[in-house]
């Protein structure tokens, strides 16, 4: 019989991925992961011809006292003949047409246009015909950390009688990691690269008894990885130790290892019992980053010296009562 307790503080239920799903052990062990606590975050992943809202296959949220945040969402990649696709530029970008909201078709050879957002840097005009006359050059330069078509700086578009030749565009310029960082009793889950583009993925894992804090999945941004995981030791019960307290396990144990969290619950040996205490369980000690506090027993009916005040002494003939028995006190010692 194995007595095992946590203490955590659960907020988030098994969230519901419409045309995604999250990893597969999630759902076999739903009653353990879930409720997910404050803090605690999550990787999902959409269904073929879906895509997050960044444009990848793979997302992450993370558990806050509102819930999951962000909302996992897989949208649309594919769309029939004829349908149409209105879709938003961000604050600070603009569609081809000069807002920031624009609306494409698909058609039997395509898109009608190609939906794009693009920074407001350089010298871009909303409607060249407006603007420039046909045949004229428009050369525009990107902001420090963008770059045209072509990986240059500096792009140049043609002013068109249906439009641009090529829309003005400033991408940023992705940047690719190295190789993710190791961490202290870690693995990592899969083959390790020298090189990961940016967007790109890894998955930890720690060794037997540890305990994995933190997010599992960590992300290449911009040449840099993501917060990465740390795995927390377990506690190996010293037996030197539980001897030296006059306690036992309570419950019997092939192995004497808790991991990060866990409760273990001891007891007094025989002939031996917790001090007075107004705590409703003193043989129980939490496990917290491989260190714990082992409970003390005393023996039975042993109570502590009590000092006799100076009348007591005069009144009882120096005789002063302890917990084994009566103790005379001759000239003051």
């Amino acid at each position: 019989n194995t007595a095992f307790y946590r203490f955590t503080y659960k907020l988030c239920d098994l969230p519901h991925v419409e045309n995604g799903r999250i990893a597969p052990y999630y759902y076999s062990f739903k009653g353990y992961y879930f409720p997910m606590r404050k803090g605690k975050s999550l990787s999902y992943s959409c269904v073929a011809g879906y895509t997050t809202e960044t444009g990848t296959q793979d997302g992450r949220i993370t558990c806050t006292a509102k819930g999951w945040s962000p909302v996992p969402q897989c949208y649309k990649m594919y769309f029939k003949i004829h349908e149409k696709l209105q879709y938003k530029c961000n604050q600070g970008y603009h569609a081809p047409s000069g807002g920031t909201e624009d609306t494409v078709q698909c058609q039997s050879d395509g898109w009608s246009s190609q939906a794009s957002c693009t920074k407001k840097v350089g010298r871009i005009v909303s409607n060249c015909l407006c603007k420039l006359r046909v045949n004229e050059v428009l050369l525009y330069k990107c902001d420090e950390g963008y770059h045209a078509a072509g990986g240059n700086t500096i792009g140049e578009a043609v002013c068109l009688a249906h439009g641009w030749s090529l829309t003005p565009n400033c991408s940023k310029i992705q940047q690719n990691c190295t190789s993710p960082p190791v961490i202290k009793n870690g693995v990592l889950l899969g083959p390790l690269l020298p090189s990961y583009k940016n967007g790109s993925s890894v998955e930890y894992g720690c060794q037997r008894y540890h305990f994995l804090d933190g997010p599992s999945t960590v992300y290449c941004k911009q040449g840099n990885w993501t917060e990465r995981p740390t795995c927390l030791d377990p506690c190996i019960l010293n037996v030197t130790d539980m001897n030296s307290n006059n306690i036992e396990l309570k419950w019997r144990q092939e192995e004497f290892v808790f991991l990060h969290g866990d409760l273990i619950e001891f007891e007094c040996k025989r002939g031996y019992k917790f001090p007075h205490t107004t705590m409703p369980s003193p043989g129980r000690t939490q496990c917290d980053r491989g260190r714990l506090k082992y409970p003390k027993c005393i023996l039975q009916g042993k109570t502590m010296l009590s000092i006799c005040p100076f009348d007591f002494i005069n009144l009882f003939r120096n005789i002063c009562f302890s917990g084994t028995g009566l103790q005379t006190i001759v000239n003051g010692n």
